[in-house]
């Protein structure tokens, strides 16, 4: 996997415009699919625990860009983002301990529930003023015994990760069926960001056609 941090701008390329206001590998690696380039700087924000799922997820992805604004300054584009699970209407988020990873994989079991990613993204030149949307997709898990989640602990290592899973990891042991966006789920929806980024030229442009002839 590249680290996008010590990226060294080719001689006639400029130096990243953007800034990636997370340090999640995840996020990291869809941004460097899609042809950004990029620095990543983690933001330290505080995150409003709101009851809505929707309006805690968006909260907390406009608090990391505020935060990653004032230490970047007004002339590199900022991409901050906040992923959270969700099932009958509650927030999930990172398991206090491995006892709660285990709990909460098998309340999942079985189950349907929904992934929300918040982007909160702007523009060189406007003033740090975001374009914000939320991404949602449906998850349902295959049925889990206490085992199977044990295992899949032993091996993925996702305590840090909210819903005690990550899809990119060993996901199919899990998973049963998605709706939506894959990357949604990783944590960035790719649908969504490639085409705001190419909006405003954070992508590079496509090649000129050949002449004919």
């Amino acid at each position: 996997m590249v680290d996008c941090r010590d990226m060294t701008p080719h001689p006639h390329d400029s130096e990243p415009r953007l800034v990636l206001a997370s340090a999640s590998p995840r996020r990291a690696a869809i941004l460097a699919e899609l042809g950004a380039r990029f620095l990543v700087r983690p933001a330290d924000a505080e995150e409003p625990l709101l009851p809505d799922p929707v309006a805690r997820v968006r909260a907390a992805a406009l608090a990391k860009h505020a935060a990653a604004v004032r230490a970047a300054g007004p002339d590199l584009a900022v991409l901050a983002a906040d992923t959270l699970v969700e099932l009958d209407g509650a927030a999930i988020g990172k398991p206090r301990d491995r006892a709660d990873a285990v709990a909460t994989l098998l309340r999942l079991s079985g189950r349907e529930h929904l992934v929300r990613t918040a982007v909160a993204a702007s523009a060189p030149g406007r003033g740090g003023e975001p374009d914000v949307f939320v991404e949602t997709s449906a998850v349902r898990f295959r049925v889990l015994a206490r085992a199977d989640a044990e295992a899949y602990l032993d091996e993925a290592r996702t305590l840090d990760r909210a819903g005690a899973y990550d899809i990119a990891t060993l996901g199919g042991r899990l998973v049963e069926s998605l709706s939506g966006s894959f990357t949604n789920v990783m944590g960035l929806p790719a649908e969504r960001v490639g085409p705001w980024l190419a909006a405003h030229g954070l992508l590079p442009a496509p090649p000129a056609a050949s002449p004919r002839g």
